[in-house]
């Protein structure tokens, strides 16, 4: 079934060889694959180019800018923004293709998206749904938001889809925990430029309340061991955050008081 409205995939790069191809495999029902990538040093380009001869490069700023330089890119209206780490499941393939057969009466579609971890699917915790808006038309939406955990904004209907994106985010607990790492950096940045406070207590008691928010109140004991581990590393994380968003603090305080006393 050929879609009567074109599309165009947008998918930002750095060092995904692991990924890609996966991600790649799927997408031979539209009409042009745009990838944007950051200066990749494995066989990312290569396998790129296997699929598609529109790759950009572009230095990395920010996860925004390089997603909306990707959309830039797109030759067509609707687009389906994606991750390297991403697969379009058969199902949502097949209720794609379905809605572009049809006359299209909303702007933005949210996506369910699925993790896959410790050799299981995630289905509780907080990480599914967590719906995504994926698939838009690129007049009505663009990226926005801060420096971590960027969001398409729709002027315009939005509406929801039944079948998921597959994510597979993990290769193993190290690159989780590098991940935490840099987010946590990120988003300590973020908090601190807005002026927001922070305190070692106040940081283990947001650790210890992520944790039972996603293992008890989320169901994320559903979910087995990787479940728990979930939880923990979400604890972890919100930890992270907060007590790097404390450090920071001081070490401003610590500068303004220096030119107070060399007044």
């Amino acid at each position: 079934m050929k879609p009567i409205i074109p599309v165009s995939v947008c998918i930002t790069t750095f060092n995904e060889e692991l990924k890609l191809p996966l991600c790649l495999k799927n997408l031979d029902f539209v009409d042009e694959i745009i990838i944007v990538d950051s200066g990749s040093t494995d066989k990312t380009v290569f396998i790129a180019e296997q699929y598609t001869s529109k790759i950009y490069q572009r230095d990395f700023d920010n996860y925004i800018n390089q997603k909306n330089y990707c959309l830039s890119k797109a030759k067509n209206n609707w687009v389906l923004a994606l991750d390297a780490d991403e697969v379009v499941s058969l199902e949502l393939k097949q209720e794609l293709l379905l809605i572009l057969q049809s006359q299209l009466v909303y702007d933005g579609y949210f996506i369910p998206r699925l993790s896959f971890y410790l050799n299981r699917w995630i289905k509780h915790g907080g990480w599914y749904p967590n719906y995504q808006i994926r698939f838009f038309n690129k007049e009505k939406g663009h990226f926005s938001g801060l420096l971590v955990h960027e969001t398409v904004q729709i002027t315009g209907e939005i509406t929801y889809l039944k079948n998921p994106l597959l994510h597979y985010s993990y290769n193993n607990i190290s690159e989780h925990v590098k991940t935490i790492n840099r987010y946590s950096d990120l988003t300590a940045m973020e908090k601190h430029k807005l002026g927001k406070k922070s305190s070692i207590l106040f940081a283990i008691l947001e650790g210890m309340w992520k944790f039972f928010s996603m293992f008890f109140l989320r169901f994320g004991f559903l979910d087995g061991k990787a479940g728990l581990v979930i939880a923990i590393m979400g604890s972890y994380y919100n930890f992270l955050k907060y007590i790097k968003l404390y450090e920071l603090n001081k070490k401003s305080d610590s500068k303004e008081y220096e030119i107070y006393a060399n007044k």
